[in-house]
């Protein structure tokens, strides 16, 4: 009876574990300016780029703060970065956007170097741009690479009023501001305190288990 309490008790945790780490979401803001003349009109961060594990595939949420808009393409791209092991499939694109071509990677935004994938804006205006990555991972999230003064995961093409003036040009994620530590690549994912209560559960089995055979061998002897 013990024995399948201790059971039932450890089957309940690991379900406690899955349920936990069923979804996981990443946290970057947008605070690196590029824009010539810089776009910062006082409100930090322009933006955030929350990326949220979902089975196998990836829900992007980049969203800008008040007074800075995306700005439609002309010579930057709207949103641009890339994985690791290369061009990624995308679906769910918010409308006003369309996909740049794989023919068209890599894709080099100032400042900050070249991208693998890239996001147009059809018209400037909008702070909120969602899409899916299909069958890619956290950890496959990769900084750019190339020419730039700053390699970043993420950017983005914006315009901002600053006093009177008018300013575009790119900006880029920085620190992942929910990981636990400061750091622009994507953390590793800690393993649960449910899952050392779990292994503390299954010990304390097997430790009764052998318990109970020593004290029958005791008692026939």
């Amino acid at each position: 009876m013990r024995t399948r309490c201790l059971a039932a008790v450890a089957g309940l945790l690991l379900g406690g574990v899955f349920a936990v780490t069923g979804a996981q979401a990443t946290t970057w803001n947008l605070d690196n300016d590029n824009c010539t003349g810089g776009c910062n009109n006082g409100i930090q961060p322009f933006g955030t780029v929350q990326v949220l594990e979902n089975g196998a595939n990836l829900d992007f949420t980049v969203t800008l703060n008040s007074t800075y808009l995306f700005q439609k393409s002309t010579g930057l791209t709207a949103f641009v970065f890339g994985f690791s092991d290369g061009f990624a499939a995308i679906t769910n694109l918010s409308a006003g956007f369309t996909l740049v071509p794989v023919a068209d990677s890599p894709i080099h935004q100032d400042g900050f170097g070249d991208f693998i994938n890239g996001i147009n804006k059809t018209a400037a205006g909008g702070q909120s741009l969602t899409f899916t990555v299909l069958n890619e991972t956290l950890g496959n999230l990769a900084v750019s690479t190339g020419s730039g003064s700053e390699h970043v995961l993420f950017s983005a093409d914006i315009t901002s009023l600053v006093g009177t003036a008018t300013r575009t040009g790119p900006i880029g994620s920085g620190a992942c501001i929910d990981c636990g530590r400061d750091e622009e690549n994507p953390p590793g994912t800690p393993i649960p305190g449910a899952v050392w209560l779990f292994g503390t559960v299954l010990a304390g089995g097997a430790g009764y288990g052998r318990w109970r055979k020593r004290r029958k061998a005791q008692l026939a002897a």
